[in-house]
């Protein structure tokens, strides 16, 4: 019996994840270019359900944008979920059902963004009429204000801290099955929604469409998350260590 978890067990999911990412970025600039493609936009499928597109029927419509949200956190979050994923593959490495585990795990992570897209869609629709009469500009303005300050709040901080130490975080909550799975996928969700909703708001005020903001937002979101790379990098090394040493870890 060797001392070290087999290698098709330890397979670094970065590449795969950076590989969605391109690929949603893909799509996004797309989307700019082809007939229809601002749907995929916030912007373009709060007009669109608000009467200001008549094109599509309302289910199709919600269907379009939660599709563009997809591929826009592909595009935009991914990136930032990179040392947490590899940590996490480590750990689930020796669980019997490591690959239903991670797919579980993942799954929790989309669906409460998805929920979050939901209720922000909703709350614009349910303002439009107000943001109509809006100067130009205005709702923007607002929304960037809305981020700038709450980047020094103590939440702000307190989510950042949990994102940034993808170590700390498996250590507190990860469990082994699939329950524990979800319930990890959705408290990582959570933490990064703690961070990023405010920004996240910026691209439905921005409206559809405008690549300068999506590559903008996604700079900031990445560089402020994963500014600790290096230490995550050395986490890893005690994770594995922890792993193999004693098989799966984290367990209560």
């Amino acid at each position: 019996m060797t001392s070290s978890t087999p290698r098709s067990v330890r397979r670094d999911p970065a590449p795969i994840l950076w590989t969605l990412t391109g690929l949603g970025w893909v799509v996004v600039v797309a989307s700019t270019v082809l007939p229809g493609g601002h749907l995929l936009h916030p912007g373009g499928a709060v007009m669109g359900l608000s009467g200001g597109m008549g094109s599509l029927p309302a289910p199709t419509a919600l269907a379009v944008f939660l599709t563009g949200w997809l591929v826009m956190l592909a595009a935009m979050m991914l990136p930032t979920t990179v040392p947490m994923a590899r940590m996490f593959t480590v750990v689930s490495g020796r669980v019997p059902t490591r690959r239903p585990v991670r797919v579980t795990s993942f799954a929790a992570y989309v669906a409460v963004w998805s929920g979050f897209a939901l209720l922000a869609l909703g709350a614009a629709l349910a303002l439009q009429p107000l943001l109509r009469e809006a100067r130009p500009g205005l709702v923007l303005a607002g929304a960037l204000g809305l981020a700038g300050v709450f980047q020094f709040s103590p939440l702000k901080k307190r989510c950042l801290t949990l994102c940034r130490d993808p170590a700390a975080f498996l250590f507190s909550h990860y469990r082994r099955g699939l329950r524990g799975a979800w319930a990890l996928g959705t408290r990582h969700a959570l933490s990064c929604l703690g961070c990023c909703w405010a920004l996240m708001l910026v691209m439905f005020a921005a409206g559809a469409a405008d690549l300068l903001w999506m590559l903008g937002l996604t700079a900031v979101m990445v560089a402020e998350k994963v500014t600790l790379d290096r230490r995550c990098e050395c986490d890893m090394r005690v994770v594995r260590g922890g792993v193999d040493n004693r098989g799966v870890t984290f367990t209560p």
